[in-house]
């Protein structure tokens, strides 16, 4: 296991069949390896390539965050490149999904990662360890993905339901640009998981890379799986449309309630303004000498306010 912290990028070397890890590929004996780096750094694809006799431009097409899913046989190894969400709670981030690539030449493999896949379920980091042959890396490589955006969309979800009732009661759209990125991450989640359908389906037509032969069977529980991530994905994407066309019109709604009772409010107020004003002029007018004017004014502008207040409470426009 590498002592590189994972900020700086990670380096892991097991031996598949004793379960031993190796600071070092120099270390590690000529046995069937895994190798699982996190953090991609050139010096590792470096060592990765000349140990292996894998071309290093295939290793290189992993650090580009826009690579698209694909399944590749060569000679001497095959690639695999699936895309995985990221950590949405980060909200500087440019991307929602990244690529990991597995290479294999039938004996060793080697997983790569940019970033530390988001997965609820750690156990299923352990299985890793725990396979003994290159095979079975797959296999749980590709639980991973798929649980990675059942974590992922459970996380969605859970964003939805914690702003339901929060928009309820909002004048200003103060969670609409939330919005917009959950159904952008969505977006993109799914065409991910479109991609990823397109290269477990190849890979269950294919099954043999090199000298490995993948379990058709296996690939198909996990093909089932993972169109049942797809269908979560696009009834997600459907309630984050529904609740955005939805916020907008609650938005809408508690404006023009706003608007009636600032409305209903200068009306009351204009009563008692207009009589103050026709009584403001410098002309001569009833009661104008009468010392009582100013109080008889008062109960005339209350006696025509408060039954107008009453009739506007009513109506529920105050």
């Amino acid at each position: 296991m590498s002592s590189d912290s994972p900020e700086k990028g990670s380096f892991a070397i097991m031996a598949l069949e004793s379960g031993i890890e190796y600071a070092s590929l120099e270390e590690a004996p000529d046995e069937p390896l895994l190798v699982e780096i996190v953090g991609i750094r050139p010096k590792d694809l470096a060592r990765i390539s000349h140990h292996f006799e894998i071309d290093l431009e295939d290793l290189r097409d992993v650090l580009d965050l826009d690579e698209r899913p694909r399944l590749q046989i060569e000679d001497k190894f095959t690639m695999i490149v699936m895309r995985v969400p990221v950590n949405l709670m980060q909200e500087d981030r440019e991307y929602s999904t990244n690529p990991i690539g597995i290479f294999t030449n039938g004996r060793d493999i080697i997983v790569i990662q940019n970033d530390v896949v988001p997965l609820r379920k750690k156990r299923l980091r352990q299985r890793v360890r725990l396979s003994t042959t290159a095979a079975e890396v797959i296999y749980r490589w590709l639980e991973i993905v798929i649980h990675s955006f059942e974590t992922t969309l459970d996380l969605i979800e859970a964003t939805i339901n914690a702003t339901e009732d929060r928009i309820m009661t909002e004048i200003y759209p103060s969670q609409l640009e939330r919005f917009f990125q959950l159904s952008r991450d969505a977006i993109f989640m799914e065409t991910s998981l479109k991609a990823n359908m397109k290269v477990l389906r190849r890979l269950k037509r294919v099954h043999v890379l090199g000298r490995m032969i993948l379990d058709a069977d296996r690939l198909e529980e996990l093909e089932v799986d993972l169109q049942q991530q797809l269908e979560l994905s696009a009834i997600y994407r459907e309630l984050i449309r529904n609740a955005m066309d939805a916020y907008d019109s609650i938005v809408s709604h508690n404006l023009n309630k706003v608007m009636k009772t600032l409305t209903s409010i200068s009306l009351l107020v204009s009563v008692p303004t207009l009589i103050a004003s026709v009584y403001g002029m410098n002309v001569d007018l009833p009661l104008g000498n009468d010392p009582a004017a100013f109080i008889v004014l008062i109960l005339v502008s209350l006696c025509i306010t408060v039954p107008l207040l009453m009739v506007l409470r009513a109506k529920g426009l105050v």
